[in-house]
């Protein structure tokens, strides 16, 4: 086969070599260089090292000076600024495969007195013990569900079509969310209890109705297990003996009235086991306090935003336990 050879682009007669990068044309006698270099400084190269040891590490700026040397505060910060927006421009790391279940909850922040809200999201795969984080989203106001849909239109769709449960802190409107989704929802064992227990600390003798709560608690505790049913008949009645006792106080009267009405929404681990639901968000509280310990530094809500994305794509996932969870 006969070669075809390179035509110069001036006048498309034949090439000649030139020195080791150049060529010529034999025509004109025009000469340029094959492989050229782009003009001006090198642009800096962005690590992941930087956003590690200030977001995961808690470094502070003037702790980095050590690691850039004759570098002021002023450039490390603008370093740090321009890693991180690159950083959340990329796209996300991959997830496992699901289905999944969908573990929410909403971290409030301020910035000049007015309140935002960061709306953490996870899903946990029905296979494994480990939970792995979504990009959040920052909303002004208060947590609310029409937020909630809000942030959950910006889960992907190739997700969004695998999630198949969800487990919440019992905001109001939740069950609705899950039911339009078609999701199962399994509502936060803590929560309850806590809510049962309100106000009780060490001199516990002090508190109103103390021996009422603690028969409440009890009870509410073994309709939460898997219990033999006639068990479970008569803690329901036992229940309903207690919330009407004059030393109860009506906010446990009224979360015991609540539980009544969804229990459902508290039994649907043990009613969809294959799902291995979570019984509780400790994992998310766990995960909203350590957001709100790396964003400590954020001044305003972009930055915030793009802090909490960074520093959750960075820590990845974390350990998740279904239902063997302890309360």
């Amino acid at each position: 086969m006969t070669p075809i050879h390179t035509k110069s682009p001036c006048c498309g007669a034949w090439v000649r070599r030139f020195g080791k990068r150049r060529r010529q044309c034999i025509h004109c006698k025009r000469t340029w260089r094959i492989r050229k270099k782009k003009r001006g400084r090198k642009h800096t190269r962005h690590t992941k090292a930087l956003l590690k040891r200030i977001l995961i590490d808690g470094n502070t700026l003037a702790q980095e000076k050590r690691n850039f040397h004759g570098l002021q505060s002023v450039s490390i910060a603008a370093r740090f600024a321009e890693a991180l927006r690159a950083y959340v421009r990329a796209p996300a790391p991959q997830l496992p495969k699901g289905p999944y279940t969908l573990i929410v909850d909403g971290v409030y922040f301020k910035f000049k007195r007015k309140e935002w809200v960061l709306y953490l999201m996870a899903v946990k795969s029905v296979r494994s013990h480990r939970m792995y984080y979504l990009d959040s989203a920052l909303i002004q106001g208060r947590e609310k569900l029409e937020e909630w849909y809000k942030a959950i239109d910006t889960i992907p769709q190739e997700t969004g079509r695998q999630i198949k449960a969800l487990v919440s802190d019992g905001l109001r409107g939740f069950q609705q969310l899950a039911a339009t989704n078609w999701w199962t929802h399994q509502r936060c064992h803590f929560h309850l209890l806590a809510s049962l227990v309100r106000g009780k600390g060490k001199r516990r003798y002090l508190t109103r109705g103390s021996g009422v709560r603690d028969k409440i608690l009890i009870a509410v505790r073994i309709l939460l297990a898997d219990e033999p049913i006639q068990r479970r008949n008569r803690a329901r009645q036992a229940l309903r003996r207690h919330i009407n006792d004059s030393a109860c106080p009506s906010y446990v009267r009224k979360h015991v009235l609540e539980f009544f009405e969804r229990e459902q929404d508290f039994r649907a681990y043990l009613m969809h086991p294959t799902l291995n639901l979570p019984t509780t968000t400790s994992a998310m509280e766990s995960t909203g306090r350590l957001v709100r310990k790396a964003t400590r530094t954020a001044r305003t809500p972009e930055s915030l935003r793009l802090r909490a994305v960074a520093f959750l794509r960075l820590k990845r996932s974390m350990v998740c336990n279904g239902c063997d969870t302890p309360n």
